[in-house]
């Protein structure tokens, strides 16, 4: 039985892994089909249960990418087998790195960070054709919003990095991503930021037991400690344990579900 994507209260995951993750947005981009992307933490799941707009941004996306162990744990007890977590650089190493290279539109941060991300992916293929762009850091006006979009398009870009934040740059896609006249839109979260290494990707045995988000709060309250106490209050770390608390229920429920749709799977 093959499942296409599990549900953690009726918000979507999609039942890929890091190959098929890339063979699906490469061979969409070459079949000249539009859409956008998601890389889904469960920060992002628990607010979409919230957020009836998020809820439908991630829903609505070409693929909602794991980018959290616990997510992947969830998807494989319900009958995904080749599930695994992908985080945003993961994609754009990736992608970045395809013999044949599509062209790159990195959107949001800071235009020294944007810099040190296409002076860093030159390094990995010098073929590249990667330009960028740092928008205001404000909601965005129409005129702004107008103003992005023309960038890409002059751009010509195939694959538009985008980089507002979880929540905000969902919901963004999901608005704007038919405005341009071709791509696939990826929202990648602090990903410019882990691929140039300002932020420091934990070690291996970290990734695998799901423990990213302790390793990362833990390397904040050691560099700045009031700042992180600030942001772990903020954050979506307060979410996890809700996760945790409806993951037995909504196993049942999507082991249920998948049944019911596959009744000779």
């Amino acid at each position: 039985m093959s499942i296409e994507y599990v549900e953690f209260k009726n918000v979507k995951i999609s039942s890929v892994n890091y190959g098929s993750a890339l063979q699906t947005i490469s061979r969409s981009l070459r079949k000249g089909r539009k859409g956008y992307v998601c890389v889904t933490d469960v920060g992002n799941v628990i607010a979409a249960t919230k957020d009836r707009s998020l809820k439908e941004a991630i829903n609505g996306s070409l693929l909602s990418i794991a980018d959290g162990t616990p997510l992947a744990w969830f998807a494989r007890l319900v009958g995904c087998r080749n599930i695994e977590r992908v985080s945003g650089m993961d994609l754009m190493v990736g992608l970045f790195r395809e013999k044949q290279p599509f062209r790159h539109f990195l959107l949001g941060d800071t235009e020294q960070t944007i810099s040190r991300v296409i002076e860093k992916a030159l390094q990995l293929n010098p073929a590249l054709q990667i330009t960028g762009y740092s928008p205001p850091f404000r909601e965005f006006t129409q005129e702004d919003n107008r103003d992005i979009i023309d960038r890409i398009n002059a751009s010509r870009a195939d694959i538009i990095w985008v980089s507002f934040g979880g929540g905000r740059q969902e919901q963004w896609m999901m608005e704007h991503h038919t405005k341009i006249r071709k791509g696939i839109m990826v929202g990648i979260g602090a990903g410019f930021r882990w691929f140039i290494g300002d932020i420091k990707v934990p070690p291996r045995i970290v990734q695998k037991v799901g423990l990213q988000w302790l390793y990362r709060m833990g390397s904040e309250i050691r560099n700045d400690p009031a700042r992180a106490i600030v942001r772990i209050c903020q954050r979506p770390l307060r979410r996890f344990p809700v996760f945790i608390a409806h993951f037995p229920f909504q196993l049942f429920l999507e082991r249920r579900r998948i049944q019911q749709s596959n009744p000779n799977g």
